[in-house]
């Protein structure tokens, strides 16, 4: 899910707003890729983009009563499935004010098993106590941020013994030639992807939790990435502002090179904090 910095503003924050909700659009309603059995399988987006939530949700394992930490929250879409499912309290945070704010937006109905509510936070400094949830889930928030390794230890640091983090996440697996390495360092700026699948577990590791599932998904959620690219397209025509219209044309166009290099792969990652 994609993030900025807190308050951002002027045309690079209405830039980065604009990809939460190009994002909502083009996959159904939420912000992260979506989970196809085969190819034989026709679910609608919203359909896929929600199964993708249950997945997680499935590998955090919530029991009732428990809190969990959405980190990089959206605008809340998959917490609010979480909760409409399961008897658990959700903290989700961002460094987006945008986000947060339609998160809180949208209340939830008061009936549901759960319950969630949203601030603005950075995961790579939880303002949070040691210990203080049961378990934590990152769906393509890790991604977007610059200190992973700050972030991992601060989830690990605030997940009791015995919780969970389940990570879904876009990764590299094999090296890169020079040509393909450049351009990766050009998407930078739109995706950060540098951590190989190896990378990852070391980091958990290094955190002080035991990972105990590594999943690849990647063809399974691969059907997401063409309406992802077409939503940018069609931004870029869409803009009135020359400059704006640019970035998403260069998004569009890096998007659709990152989404067909046979390094990308998206994984499942679960991890336990001993």
């Amino acid at each position: 899910m994609l993030t900025q910095h807190p308050h951002t503003s002027g045309e690079v924050g209405t830039f980065y707003n604009r990809h939460t909700d190009i994002y909502d659009r083009a996959l159904g309603g939420n912000i992260h890729v979506g989970y196809w059995d085969d190819e034989a399988d026709d679910s609608p987006m919203r359909a896929a983009t929600d199964r993708l939530t249950d997945l997680v949700a499935e590998r955090v394992a919530p029991a009732a009563g428990q809190h969990l930490i959405d980190v990089g929250c959206g605008h809340g879409s998959t917490a609010a499935r979480i909760v409409a499912h399961h008897a658990v309290r959700i903290t989700g945070v961002s460094v987006s004010d945008y986000q947060v704010g339609l998160a809180n937006s949208r209340p939830l109905p008061a009936d549901l098993p759960g319950q969630a509510t949203f601030q603005l936070a950075d995961a790579m400094e939880l303002p949070f106590p040691d210990g203080s949830f049961d378990g934590a889930y990152a769906i393509e928030s890790l991604m977007h941020m610059k200190d992973k390794r700050a972030a991992l230890g601060h989830l690990a640091r605030v997940l009791r013994p015995g919780g969970r983090l389940v990570i879904a996440e876009h990764h590299l697996e094999g090296d890169l030639d020079a040509e393909d390495a450049a351009r990766m360092a050009d998407s930078y700026a739109f995706f950060k992807i540098e951590l190989t699948t190896d990378r990852y577990g070391a980091l958990l590791s290094e955190a002080g939790l035991k990972i105990v599932d590594h999943t690849d998904i990647t063809d399974n959620v691969r059907r997401s990435y063409g309406p992802m690219v077409e939503g940018w397209r069609k931004a870029a025509r869409a803009d009135s502002d020359a400059g704006t219209a640019r970035e998403w044309q260069t998004a569009a166009d890096l998007g659709q090179w990152f989404f067909d290099a046979p390094q990308l792969r998206y994984g499942l990652f679960t991890a336990v904090r001993p």
